[in-house]
């Protein structure tokens, strides 16, 4: 793979980077009112939407490493966004190696992720409400599982649940029984939409590091900045080795899933674990860096905090992950010679 993003994946972030900074509607307004959709929506769902498209689904050849460029700076910027949740929900159909609808690769129909959960219940699925219709994964008899379908807002009952991050609002989906039919299998699906999640939490990550290095650049005690002091500053040392190796992770797992690599499964879900465990220790340690002030519902650390323990629990959370990367790590190991 490639060592070095492309010209065109430096625009593509520079590009999402602009419009997450102008961005009015935050992490911090549903703290406070009811959440609404962000008017970057508009452009990111519309202009973005055929990043990681291959293109029998129905995108012009991008890869999915284009696309995590692009999640991960919205994750970076906490903007409240139905784009990653979309773009998780496209991917999993992606996997199922069908075409996507028109409107779906348009943006003009918002999708969200939904995975398997129980028979016909699914939880933990996030923007749930205003969904023009699910991806949802496995459901039904034994043989509707590993199967994803798109179902439309009619065939669901959505119950609201209470959300650790409100700018992050999560539901519980029932879907009827008529509306769990054909499905096509999916052979890459959940990998694909896992490492949507993995970069965001990787962004996340990287905004909780740079607004606790902020404050180690300005905070003073005893006349010097804080981050002189190597209590302070080893902890960012280490937030940022841990953000950084995590990143590297999910992109080479992003090439390994789109080249077919035989090892793609395993490093998907060592970037999910991986990222995971970034965003929270990196926002942990912005808390702390924070001191006193860290801990309290003015300041912005929590607002990291909130999204990386909402998002380390979606599509699988962190500790599972691990196991399944132990679990798969020993059964590709070659049997021992007699």
């Amino acid at each position: 793979m490639r060592a070095t993003f492309t010209q065109e994946q430096l625009e593509i972030g520079k590009t999402v980077h602009a419009i997450a900074e102008g961005e009015g509607v935050t992490a911090r307004s549903a703290l406070s009112a009811p959440w609404t959709a962000p008017a970057c929506d508009g452009p990111l769902l519309r202009d973005f939407g055929l990043l990681g498209v291959p293109t029998p689904a129905g995108g012009i050849g991008s890869g999915l490493v284009d696309l995590l460029v692009a999640v991960e700076a919205l994750g970076e910027h906490l903007v409240p966004s139905r784009y990653p949740a979309h773009a998780a929900a496209v991917q999993l159909l992606c996997g199922a190696g069908a075409e996507l609808p028109a409107d779906v690769l348009e943006g003009t129909r918002v999708l969200t992720p939904a995975v398997d959960a129980g028979p016909s219940s699914w939880t933990l699925v996030r923007y749930a409400a205003p969904a023009d219709g699910f991806a949802v994964l496995g459901g039904g008899d034994d043989e509707g599982a590993g199967r994803v379908r798109i179902v439309g807002p009619a065939d669901v009952t959505v119950t609201a649940r209470q959300s650790l991050d409100p700018s992050v609002p999560l539901s519980d989906l029932t879907v009827a029984a008529t509306a769990i039919g054909a499905a096509a299998g999916v052979p890459a699906a959940v990998d694909r939409a896992t490492l949507v999640v993995a970069a965001e939490l990787c962004g996340v990550a990287q905004g909780a590091i740079e607004l606790a290095a902020e404050q180690a650049r300005t905070r003073k005690q005893f006349g010097r900045v804080i981050g002189s002091f190597q209590g302070v500053a080893f902890q960012l040392a280490e937030a940022a080795t841990a953000r950084k190796a995590a990143w590297d992770l999910t992109l080479y797992a992003a090439w390994a899933v789109d080249n077919a690599r035989p090892d793609a499964a395993i490093q998907v879900h060592a970037a999910k674990a991986a990222a995971g465990r970034a965003a929270v220790f990196a926002a942990e340690r912005c808390i702390q860096v924070h001191g006193g002030m860290g801990i309290t519902m003015e300041a912005d650390p929590h607002l990291y905090l909130r999204r990386a323990l909402v998002l380390d629990a979606v599509l699988g959370a962190g500790s599972w992950h691990r196991r399944r990367t132990g679990a798969l790590r020993i059964a590709a190991r070659p049997e021992a010679a007699p």
